[in-house]
């Protein structure tokens, strides 16, 4: 399906000292609330919005849906015109990660309001009073490999081996060649999911085979296999495999 993706853009230049011409707003809720406008935009601004139009098949979004949720902040001071704010967390406020870029979108009384993603450092986020997720910053792992940009992981199971989900974008332009008249015109988006476990700050890509997972757990193998077959558990599922670390992280 074709969706439109309108991005505007407006920002405010993140301090992180105090400045004493300009008051204290009381909160960060009072930050995104403000009708603010701006002249450029970078890795720790908070931004809006001008008018750019582009069609394509698939989503920027996590979740291009609206969620609700309890945002929790890295300790800064942002400058906006009408004063400083101390970031600390924010509840119950509608929002959406934008995974091209890294950022993410509060929906305020006074319009959509953009802050980076690198500024946050966990969030739950739910729908309709039904389920709730749990994501926490990349930041708060280290990674070997340095494949993981910034962005969030999906806590999939806590305790002391996570079990994280990581989402990827793949952005497939278009490869269409006029003279032979074949290929698509069309940007295509997909969003590819890779899985992460845990070692104390290490975050390390995990293959979801029982070799893999055997090896992980081998402390307790006996106790893995047997919970694995007698509530019929599939390691191709994420739910299963959620269960399956939850457990072990009770032994």
């Amino acid at each position: 399906m074709k969706n439109c993706f309108c991005l505007f853009f407006f920002s405010i230049l993140i301090v992180e000292r105090s400045s004493a011409q300009q008051p204290m707003m009381q909160s960060t809720r009072d930050a995104l609330n403000q009708n603010l406008t701006i002249s450029q935009h970078n890795s720790s601004m908070l931004y809006g919005f001008d008018n750019r139009t582009s069609e394509i098949h698939g989503s920027f979004y996590l979740d291009p849906e609206w969620s609700v949720g309890t945002v929790r902040f890295y300790p800064r001071t942002i400058s906006t015109p009408k004063g400083l704010v101390k970031l600390d967390s924010v509840s119950d406020v509608q929002m959406r990660v934008l995974l091209k870029g890294n950022d993410v979108e509060f929906n305020t009384p006074e319009g959509i309001k953009v802050i980076s993603g690198t500024l946050i450092k966990s969030f739950t986020a739910r729908k309709q009073n039904i389920w709730v997720k749990t994501y926490i910053s990349t930041l708060e792992f280290t990674d070997e490999s340095e494949k993981i940009k910034a962005g969030f992981f999906e806590i999939l199971a806590d305790g002391k081996v996570k079990l994280l989900e990581y989402s990827r974008l793949k952005i497939h332009q278009p490869d269409y060649v006029e003279a032979l008249n074949v290929g698509s015109k069309d940007v295509k988006i997909n969003t590819e999911k890779l899985l992460y476990i845990t070692k104390g700050k290490e975050a390390i890509k995990f293959n979801a085979g029982k070799k893999d997972l055997y090896e992980l757990m081998s402390d307790k193998r006996t106790e893995i296999e047997k919970f694995v077959k007698d509530n019929s558990l599939s390691l191709k599922d994420r739910t299963d495999l959620a269960k399956i670390f939850q457990y072990y992280n009770t032994l």
